[in-house]
């Protein structure tokens, strides 16, 4: 019997094993901030990952995933807004056509033709992309038509027609859906 055994002192068995070492709270924090702010996310999991691994804090897993949504949702985010800025949603030439359009709707008198014809050649000057331009000087010539005819003539024939045609296509710019 050793000398252990008698007196009930442990013996030596090799090297302490270190307590486990908690998860690591920017992990945790940078995983959260990725869903909240992206890019403060991507800042606290990077470190994490860093001060996470063999032997350290753990929570590794959580630091890496953290990187991959604030990455994901960053690269959504500029996809969006690359999206937006090349829109004719945005165009000026959309809001303004369009709020002349809706100011002068009530009636078909002298003024209001020429309000709404004066607010899309307004909207035609200002418009960003081709397309609008075109749409918003079409219909200001198809209000101009019918200007024209309340003047003192008949209407063009198939005018209602083209109107509705070229409304529709300054819809189909300038609306969602």
């Amino acid at each position: 019997m050793s000398l252990d055994q008698q007196t009930g002192a442990p013996g030596y068995y090799g090297a302490p094993t270190p307590p486990k070492q908690g998860t690591s709270g920017l992990a945790i924090a940078g995983l959260i901030l990725a869903f909240v702010a992206a890019p403060i996310g991507f800042i606290l999991s990077l470190v994490a990952v860093f001060k996470t691994g063999a032997g350290r804090a753990g929570g590794r897993g959580l630091a890496i995933a953290g990187l991959v949504v604030s990455l994901l949702i960053m690269a959504g985010a500029t996809t969006a807004i690359v999206l937006a800025a090349n829109s004719t949603l945005a165009d000026p030439g959309c809001t303004t056509g369009k709020q002349a359009i809706l100011d002068n709707a009530g009636s078909m008198d002298q003024a209001s033709l020429q309000k709404t014809i004066d607010g899309l050649n307004d909207a035609a000057a200002k418009a960003k992309h081709d397309n609008v331009r075109d749409a918003m000087k079409a219909l200001s010539d198809d209000y101009t038509k019918v200007q024209q005819a309340l003047k003192g003539g008949e209407l063009p024939e198939g005018i209602t027609a083209k109107i509705t045609t070229d409304a529709q296509k300054i819809d189909e710019l300038c609306s969602v859906g």
